[in-house]
């Protein structure tokens, strides 16, 4: 696990980010339609750089789960 400070979210780490939100919304958000999950992920990057902590897992691919606190 690592904590990135809000200094070192950079665009690719915001992007990687913002897939992993996607994958585990559509996973488990059956309920939100494409259009509206489309809708949503406008304002997802701007959600990110907000979180005051946020603390990340890197496996094979590069970011697996994310938490924000």
């Amino acid at each position: 696990m690592e904590e990135i400070t809000s200094q070192a979210r950079n665009p690719l780490l915001i992007e990687q980010l913002v897939n992993v939100w996607e994958a585990s919304v559509k996973a488990t958000h059956l309920f939100l339609g494409p259009a509206e999950i489309a809708a949503i992920k406008k304002f997802v990057p701007e959600a990110l750089m907000g979180v005051p902590r946020l603390v990340i897992e890197r496996g094979q691919l590069p970011l697996t789960k994310v938490r924000g606190l």
